[in-house]
């Protein structure tokens, strides 16, 4: 055998005989780092608790496709280590403790007493879950490890909250819509808290002057309870506050949390959401420093005044929201040239004068609502350049002339619109619509249009008193069942009472059956 092969082939030995033997050190070292894994044992009252988790689901679905290894109860099996599904975990002295459960949406029915003795518990998620009251351990507001409380979404929770708060580590709060009753509590002894989420229930009472001491808070989303009282002075010591809703259950005046925005809340700088609603003096201080608003909603109050021009000073705020409120006056122009709006809604108050040509530069508006005002003059020829608009609501005012043919420019913007000019003093559609009406959904009965009324107008009705000739004076118009609105120059149906239709124009400006002097 030639020299050269037997050194190889002892060569491939020797390689063999070290991969064999790296090998083997390998798979020591994986058995032995599993054997001391396998050590570290979870909590038995964790695990306990996590067993009695499992079986108070009626979810079998979960159980057999998301509940990783849960359906393994043998004591080989390591909720910590075997990737238990919703679990995490915290090692302390060589023994696993549950740090985590995150089980939403898993048709828990109950949970055990015994969690309150989770003693390294920092997460707890259980929204969208079927627990109530009886089933649902008061002492969890007892656990001081907790910083994540996630108990929304449970219609049928039924609980009320604990007087006193007590969670030194909370940081979340998360309970929306779980049909929490009784009032706030009253002490809140959570310096690390920055969310408390406990909209939608049943919350009644006062809002509590402690919460105005939490100085790490960010977002209090109280809104759609029942709660009552002025919005505490405390409060304005919330500097880091980001989202603040207070707005409760009705739209109904003077009913809820309605009260004057104190002057405290000036130095609260990084506000980026705010709805309330308010009566009284609405400050000049919102333009002047909550200078981050993104979002503003004060709606179902009852401020009387003008729409402060101040508010044209927020160059980052999107949405604008004045609806169901009583204030008059007419529109600022400059709210119509704040190109960062995104929705505005101005509906459902005592607002007239006209709408402004610059309404064309709000380039980024969506969702634009100013019905149900006293809103007068012609519809404005730069709406066709709302390039992003999805819905349109003018109805309910008292806007006259014509539809322009610039309104045919948004058939182009390539997403569907709805536009609503129903109960407004119309008399007229301008050429070159066709394709307007046909492509665009619009409301716009209860106008007195001419008759005849082009055949590709469809949701609309035309006067009888606006057909044939043009009559374009009092003198031309008042006869048997037709008068004179002077207000928009309508010849329309009515009595001496007054107009016939919702669409009726002032009563200092109808004339019937005789032509006022002057």
């Amino acid at each position: 055998m030639h020299i050269s092969h037997v050194v190889g082939v002892a060569y491939l030995r020797r390689q063999a005989l070290e991969m064999t033997i790296s090998f083997y050190f390998f798979a020591a070292a994986i058995l032995f780092g599993s054997i001391a894994d396998a050590q570290i044992k979870t909590n038995p009252q964790d695990r306990k608790i996590l067993n009695y988790i499992y079986n108070a689901t009626e979810d079998r679905t979960h159980k057999i496709y998301n509940w990783t290894n849960w359906g393994n109860s043998s004591s080989t099996s390591n909720p910590c280590t075997d990737n238990w599904f919703g679990i995490t975990c915290v090692e302390d002295q060589s023994v696993y403790y549950v740090s985590g459960i995150s089980l939403p949406r898993h048709e828990l029915r109950s949970l055990p007493d015994e969690i309150i003795e989770m003693k390294h518990l920092q997460t707890l998620v259980i929204a969208d879950n079927y627990i109530r009251s009886r089933d649902f351990p008061e002492g969890i507001f007892a656990i001081q490890t907790l910083e994540y409380l996630d108990i929304g979404n449970m219609y049928s929770l039924n609980i009320s909250l604990p007087r006193e708060m007590s969670l030194p580590n909370l940081q979340q709060l998360y309970a929306s819509k779980s049909q929490i009753n009784g009032v706030l509590p009253i002490t809140w002894n959570t310096p690390k808290l920055e969310s408390i989420l406990l909209d939608g229930n049943n919350l009644v009472g006062y809002l509590p002057d402690d919460i105005g001491k939490i100085t790490t808070l960010k977002q209090l989303m109280l809104q759609e309870n029942q709660l009552s009282r002025i919005f505490p002075q405390s409060y304005g010591d919330l500097h880091q506050l980001v989202n603040l809703s207070l707005v409760q259950s009705s739209h109904t005046q003077y009913r809820g949390l309605c009260s004057g925005i104190p002057d405290s809340w000036q130095a609260m700088f990084s506000l980026e959401y705010v709805s309330i609603c308010v009566f009284g003096h609405l400050p000049d201080f919102i333009g002047e420093n909550w200078q981050q608003l993104k979002t503003l909603k004060i709606v179902g109050g009852s401020y009387e005044g003008n729409i402060t021009a101040s508010l044209c000073k927020l160059s980052q705020l999107e949405h604008l929201d004045f609806s169901y409120n009583q204030f008059t006056g007419a529109i600022p122009d400059c709210i119509f040239s704040m190109s960062s709006l995104i929705y505005l809604d101005l509906s459902n108050n005592q607002l007239s004068g006209s709408i402004p040509e610059a309404i064309g530069t709000m380039t980024k508006i969506e969702r634009l609502m100013l019905s149900h005002n006293q809103l007068n003059g012609t519809l404005p020829r730069s709406i066709g350049k709302l390039t992003s608009i999805t819905q349109l609501e003018l109805e309910d005012n008292l806007l006259i002339g014509a539809i322009p043919t610039e309104f045919d420019e948004l058939r182009n913007i390539g997403h569907s619109i709805a536009v609503n000019l129903q109960y407004n003093m119309l008399s007229s559609i301008e050429d070159g619509l066709q394709y307007f009406f046909e492509e665009v959904h619009g409301q716009y009965y209860d106008n007195p249009f001419e008759c005849p009324l082009p055949t590709y107008v469809h949701e609309a009705t035309c006067s009888l008193c606006n057909s044939g000739t043009k009559r374009n004076s009092c003198e031309d118009c008042v006869s048997a069942g037709c008068g004179w609105c002077s207000y928009g120059s309508n010849c329309i149906e009515g009595s001496h009472e007054g107009p016939l239709n919702r669409y009726s124009c002032p009563e200092d400006y109808w004339s019937f059956e005789t032509c006022r002097e002057g």
